[in-house]
């Protein structure tokens, strides 16, 4: 496994690999379960994995949780090496911007509902960096987690304008045994919050279970006020599954979306519902 920190290392290291099949795997480090499943769908699709280590500052629109986001460099990447991940990319800030060239998309309502609506900005950054990385590693494929559901019809819109030769492909959400969702802010729960964030999962079944075209408002409040009685919930809502507006249309496949805060945590997840 090449490890590099610099653009002319990774431009050294990728060049020769040109004639075969390269995966991405963006990732902000603090590796868990649900990121060694993108790994592995890589690996069974490319020739050649290629997986970034990089805390986005431009994503957070909370300078407090881009302080408290967990890092975890060196065990990070003993789990890569274990993985045989052939390169990992770990640049500093100024190695990834300094020449950076944006680019303007539009998104219409995918950057204006759920977590567009509660984290001002974080899309823009979302779309800033995977847009350098895109260009840098120019992969054939790029994996992303179904729990940021938002974020993977994003990115998808992105290659669709800008890089239609890449395929985005979304590998589903792991969950702990009870059913949390995996993510790197779980380590920062209390164990009491930890027991009590598995009932998020509970509640998008129950909504799963219970969903119908026609009592989607009735379930959206019902499943918010279960999600009050262990948690501080900031939304629970049903939507289209391709392009998340919630007008109504029978034809659809729905989905439902929640963020809800334990201890401070705040913790996202979604279920297809159709």
């Amino acid at each position: 496994m090449q490890v590099v920190k610099q653009l002319e290392e990774l431009n050294d290291a990728l060049s020769s690999e040109s004639n075969r099949l390269i995966g991405f795997v963006p990732t902000m480090g603090f590796l868990h379960r649900g990121h060694l499943s993108l790994i592995n769908a890589s690996k069974k699709k490319a020739d050649f994995t290629v997986v970034s280590i990089f805390v986005n500052p431009t994503q957070f629109n909370n300078p407090t949780d881009l302080e408290n986001y967990p890092v975890s460099l060196k065990e990070d990447l003993m789990a890569l090496e274990q993985q045989e991940v052939d390169l990992v990319f770990c640049p500093d800030y100024n190695t990834l911007y300094t020449n950076e060239k944006p680019v303007e998309i539009t998104l219409g309502k995918l950057d204006s509902v759920l977590e567009a609506r509660k984290r001002k900005g974080h899309f823009q950054g979302v779309i800033r960096v995977v847009n350098i990385f895109f260009k840098l590693i120019n992969p054939n494929y790029a994996f992303f987690g179904e729990k940021d559901y938002q974020q993977y019809l994003i990115i998808s819109e992105l290659a669709r304008v800008c890089f239609p030769q890449i395929e985005i492909i979304m590998c589903p959400t792991q969950r702990d045994q009870d059913g949390l969702a995996m993510s790197s802010r779980n380590s920062r729960l209390s164990t009491k919050d930890f027991e009590k964030a598995n009932e998020i999962y509970i509640v998008l079944k129950y909504c799963k279970k219970n969903f119908d075209f026609s009592n989607r408002e009735e379930l959206e409040k019902t499943c918010l006020k279960k999600l009050a009685e262990f948690s501080e919930p900031e939304y629970f809502e049903i939507r289209h599954s391709d392009d998340l507006l919630n007008n109504g249309d029978k034809l659809k496949t729905w989905r439902a979306f929640t963020a809800t805060n334990l201890g401070g945590i705040r913790l996202i997840d979604n279920i297809a519902l159709n």
